[in-house]
């Protein structure tokens, strides 16, 4: 996309100002769509806290760059929608619509293949449940049960097939000059090595960025080696490193960490409050599976790679899919009750922490727009 506005005969720092306008555009284009995603599931002001906070505590300190970010952020929010809705509703039709999506969203930025892997194996695992459990309760013939399991393998097959035919020309491309489809540095190295120093001192030192780096072979970092040359309390502490430095760096940021501690207060506190009334069906747990370990893994990664990239422009992909999860699950326990009684009058205390959140973000506006966003680096 940036290749429509960029022109070789500019110098840096006018093709830098091209592509930071461009992607303010592109970001401005992206808020209405998040809009009209949030007004789908959400009330009309549930949907306007969601966007204000997005757009004023996220979108707004990573637009001015020339970076992927922002659009990467929509599509692995969009996508990881459509593997949601694909655990709830399969259809062949949006089996494509997910294996495309995914696609261009790992063109966009090689970072789904972990989310895709995890989709794969909830959606696998409730198939075969749903198939035993269908045999069992005698409730649908056998043809039945049989070509509902096939359906839904065959849309799963159409997530891979349509995923797969959309990066092909892409690894292909890889396969010729890396010798690998999927070859990424940060997944094939760096995320083996102990800093950024020993990154930059290693493969891409070797010319990681043009082909297989030429170096020993037993020099090139991966699992096997760093398993051999660390212990059980090196990588424990790691990754206890990192998830505190995740936390330090997103409480320290832009201003969206105390809007996800709120929100995951709140959640907690009403689906506590409600949980004899839950129900949850057997195969809604394959869903639930896919929510916990799609989070967890990606936290989990995200903290371990600390060491070579510090900054929260990987976490924040995590941003929308979780403000959104838990959006629902607030939604999912709201109710009249408990009522709150203000000025003689009666009041919904689901209609008030909306109301509440809203007077946060405008409250805010004022010192984001006139003091953060001119002091607040976010390029990393």
């Amino acid at each position: 996309m940036q290749s429509l506005v960029y022109d070789p005969n500019l110098t840096e720092n006018e093709a830098f100002t091209r592509g930071k306008y461009f992607n303010i555009a592109l970001s401005v284009a992206i808020l209405p769509c998040l809009f009209l995603i949030f007004q789908r599931f959400f009330s009309r002001l549930q949907a306007i806290n969601l966007l204000l906070i997005t757009a004023f505590t996220v979108f707004l300190f990573r637009a001015a760059y020339f970076q992927a970010e922002i659009l990467f952020y929509f599509l692995s929010f969009c996508g990881f929608l459509l593997m949601a809705w694909m655990l709830n509703k399969p259809s062949w039709k949006l089996g494509i619509a997910t294996g495309v999506l995914m696609g261009i969203t790992h063109l966009t930025k090689a970072s789904i293949l972990p989310g895709l892997a995890l989709f794969v194996l909830a959606f696998l695992a409730q198939s075969i449940y749903l198939f035993y459990s269908n045999l069992r309760n005698k409730t649908f013939s056998f043809n039945e049960v049989k070509n509902n399991f096939l359906l839904r393998i065959l849309s799963l097959a159409l997530v891979i097939f349509c995923f797969l035919l959309t990066v092909y020309p892409y690894i292909s491309t890889s396969q010729r000059v890396f010798g690998h489809y999927f070859y990424n540095v940060n997944s094939t190295f760096y995320i083996w090595y102990d800093s950024w120093n020993e990154a930059k001192q290693g493969t891409r030192a070797y010319g990681d960025g043009k082909g297989w780096p030429e170096m020993p072979p037993e020099q090139i970092p991966s699992l096997e080696k760093y398993l051999q040359e660390h212990t059980a309390s090196d990588i424990f502490e790691r990754l206890f490193d990192g998830l505190n430095k995740v936390i330090v760096v997103a409480k320290d940021s832009y201003g969206y960490f105390k809007y996800l501690v709120i929100y995951l207060a709140i959640a907690l506190l009403t689906t506590l409050a409600n949980l004899r009334s839950l129900k949850i069906t057997k195969s809604q747990v394959f869903l639930l599976f896919f929510y916990f370990s799609y989070f967890t893994a990606y936290t989990l990664l995200y903290a371990w790679y600390i060491p070579i990239a510090s900054g929260n422009r990987f976490t924040l992909a995590l941003f929308l899919p979780l403000m959104f999860c838990l959006a629902a699950a607030i939604n999912a326990n709201a109710s009249e009750r408990p009522q709150i009684q203000l000025a003689g009058k009666q009041f919904s205390w689901f209609h008030l922490f909306n109301l509440f959140v809203l007077g946060m973000i405008l409250f805010e506006l004022y010192p984001i727009l006139t003091n953060r966003i001119v002091t607040t680096f976010a390029g990393t």
